[in-house]
C-alpha cells in the first residue's frame, strides 16, 4: 500500500527529510525537500524548484534557520549542521557538494553547485 501522506521519498534516506527541513525557514525548508527527493519524484524539475527557492531566499535576505528554540530557549543550529553533514557524507542525492556549502552557509555557491548540477543533467539527458 502507498503511503500519500508520507512518502517513501521523503523516509528512505539516511533520516527523514522533515527532520531538517523543520528546523529550517520556508523557503530553505523547501530547497532542502526538492534536492532531498529529486531523484526519486520529479527529477531536474524538483532541482529546478530548489534553485527557484534557494534565489528567492537569497535576494529577500530570509533566514536559513527558522525561530526554533530548545528547552533553554537558544535557537538551535547544532542539530541542523549535524544533518546536512550526514547528507553530505552519505553522497545523498548526488549532491554531495550542494550539502557541503548549505552546511557551511555558503549558500551563493549552493547555488551555483545546484545551478551547474541541472545543467549537467540536461546536458546529458537524464
Amino acid at each position: 500500500m502507498t503511503d500519500n501522506i508520507n512518502p517513501s521519498h521523503y523516509k528512505d534516506g539516511p533520516f527523514e527529510c522533515i527532520e531538517l527541513s523543520s528546523l529550517l525557514s520556508f523557503d530553505w525548508g523547501n530547497v532542502i525537500k526538492y534536492c532531498y527527493r529529486w531523484r526519486d519524484k520529479n527529477g531536474v524539475e524538483d532541482l529546478k524548484k530548489a534553485l527557484w527557492y534557494a534565489k528567492h531566499a537569497i535576494d529577500n535576505n530570509v533566514p536559513f534557520l527558522a525561530m526554533y528554540l530548545g528547552p533553554d530557549n537558544d535557537i538551535i543550529t547544532a542539530r541542523p549542521i549535524r544533518l546536512l553533514g550526514i547528507l553530505e557524507a552519505e553522497h545523498w542525492a548526488d549532491l554531495e557538494p550542494f550539502w557541503n556549502e548549505i552546511k557551511w552557509g555558503c549558500y551563493k555557491k549552493a547555488v551555483k553547485v545546484l545551478a551547474d548540477k541541472i545543467n549537467e543533467i540536461e546536458k546529458d539527458g537524464e
